[in-house]
């Protein structure tokens, strides 16, 4: 029996209605993909003609969140930012089991729909994993790869689900918290739109870790980025470890910036732009 990742009908209605009324105000191009996994949301924007980039959001997130990325990249690229299934947006509201090849297949599908042979791919938090999870599986499909703060390279901070679990309220439910976004000034209605995704979603806890036989499959270009104040996952050993098994990749480890990097762009511009 499937499991929704909402934790009631309501509630993944509250969220799907504010995040309608949140793209409504959005200038791109809104599209479903079809696949064994169920159906997959993406914005869309840029000329269909210029190279492709696809932009996988973190957790408890949607496509919504990738907004300045977007209007920066679809100048130059066509962009789709996917809604991830399993998470809080309009794609298939079921997860597939984390441990299984799933997730790779179900990127792979949305690829063949989009009919890309190959593409730019871009993660955050959670997106990273997904990127990563089907880059090491299809590496020929991949162009270049982005990590934003990127999961599945080292463990998630003991620290910091403890700190959840800790701050769990009887619902269990947990706001947001401000320390993760830093001393960035978030719109009221970002935040509303947060916490309204926390309050009504069953976020993952545990990500697997890849190996370094998984890891040693990444024949594209790879960027990392990651705050050096990071309280969820630890950039640090990220950092090293991709160093260490990927000596080619760029890696860029921002002081004072936490797990949500607002600069990231700054980095990706020149990154997709380089011809060696």
């Amino acid at each position: 029996m499937k499991i929704s990742v909402f934790k009631t009908e309501a509630g993944r209605d509250k969220v799907r209605a504010y995040y309608s009324q949140v793209l409504g105000q959005f200038p791109f191009g809104q599209q479903y993909a079809d696949t064994t996994y169920g159906k997959t949301f993406m914005l869309t924007a840029g000329q269909e003609s210029n190279p492709p980039i696809i932009l996988l959001h973190g957790s408890c997130s949607n496509s919504a969140f990738w907004f300045p990325e977007i209007m920066v990249l679809s100048s130059n690229y066509r962009v789709y930012a996917v809604d991830i299934i399993g998470e809080a947006g309009n794609s298939e509201e079921y997860r597939p089991d984390l441990n299984s090849d799933a997730f790779a297949l179900w990127m792979k599908e949305v690829l063949d729909a989009l009919k890309l042979e190959k593409t730019a791919l871009a993660g955050n938090s959670l997106g990273g994993w997904m990127a990563l999870k089907f880059a090491t599986a299809y590496p020929e499909r991949v162009s270049r790869l982005i990590l934003t703060a990127s999961a599945g390279l080292s463990q998630v901070s003991p620290q910091f689900t403890a700190k959840v679990e800790q701050e769990l309220q009887p619902d269990k439910t947990v706001s947001m918290d401000p320390a993760l976004l830093g001393d960035q000034d978030i719109p009221k209605e970002a935040l509303y739109f947060m916490d309204l995704i926390l309050e009504n979603f069953n976020p993952i806890k545990e990500l697997p870790v890849f190996t370094d036989e998984d890891l040693q499959r990444l024949d594209m270009p790879l960027l990392f980025i990651g705050g050096e104040d990071d309280s969820i996952i630890d950039t640090q050993a990220s950092a090293q470890r991709l160093s260490h098994l990927l000596p080619s990749a760029r890696i860029h480890m921002l002081p004072d910036c936490g797990h949500a990097v607002f600069n990231s762009i700054e980095y990706i511009l020149p990154f997709l732009a380089d011809t060696q």
